[in-house]
């Protein structure tokens, strides 16, 4: 090969490399679907389902009770402490009027009123511990899973139900980190979801504060614009950089 096709070849190197590393920025990006709130429910403490009230898919207001468990060994717990508070808040009274009497010392009302809050505290105790046996909706949200079933034991840290939220679903990708350079919340994607296989336009909400040094990817979170009804959370596609370029 002659000089002339050496430097010809020298010359075209570096531009069919910037045409690659352009085209490479374009290229569609995969994406996966997340909910706008996830809240996977699981047990502090042992116990045995008593009742399930919600079943896959079900939508549920906050509050709702999803699942309980059978407590009924700390409800009589809780129970006999409130007997003790009871009895320890006469005692108090009792020793009160005594010492306005001049008929009780006053360590004796002292003791008393120790004694009262103890046993307030014993029934504190037992009635956190009975709202564990209680699992309700920390949101708004549809029901992605239940877990177990009425009767079965479950163990502390056992799932019990995953929850997802409503709102507009959430895409999450790692892009090139050269979109950097153009990249800013409010800027707008091109997306198709595989499953559909309809199109949306995605607004960039959020930008990681670190690029993968290996990947040289950054992670980037998008919300979909327009009618969501049909994504749901687990869903996937891929993005490209919108045409228009800008925001929105």
């Amino acid at each position: 090969m002659g000089v002339a096709g050496l430097l010809a070849m020298g010359l075209a190197g570096p531009a069919q490399a910037q045409s690659s590393s352009a085209a490479g920025a374009q290229a569609p990006v995969r994406f996966l679907v997340v909910a706008d709130r996830e809240a996977p429910l699981s047990a502090v403490s042992g116990g045995r389902v008593a009742r399930v009230y919600a079943q896959l898919g079900d939508t549920v207001a906050k509050g709702k009770l999803l699942v309980s468990l059978d407590c009924s060994d700390l409800e009589a717990k809780r129970a006999a402490a409130e007997a003790e508070f009871n009895a320890a808040q006469l005692r108090y009274e009792a020793k009160a009027k005594l010492q306005g009497l001049q008929s009780a010392a006053a360590l004796e009302v002292e003791l008393t009123a120790a004694d009262v809050n103890r046993t307030r505290s014993q029934m504190r105790i037992f009635s956190a511990e009975l709202a564990q046996c209680r699992f309700v909706a920390p949101f708004d949200g549809r029901v992605a899973r239940v877990h177990v079933k009425e009767g079965q034991g479950v163990a502390p840290g056992a799932p019990i139900v995953d929850l997802v939220g409503t709102g507009t679903p959430k895409a999450r990708l790692n892009v090139p980190s050269n979109w950097i350079a153009w990249l800013r919340p409010g800027a707008h994607l091109d997306a198709s979801v595989d499953e559909t296989g309809e199109r949306y336009v995605l607004n960039v909400t959020r930008l990681s504060g670190r690029v993968d040094a290996v990947s040289q990817t950054i992670e980037i979170e998008a919300e979909f614009l327009g009618d969501t009804s049909r994504v749901l959370p687990g869903m996937s596609g891929r993005a490209t950089p919108a045409k228009s370029g800008g925001k929105g």
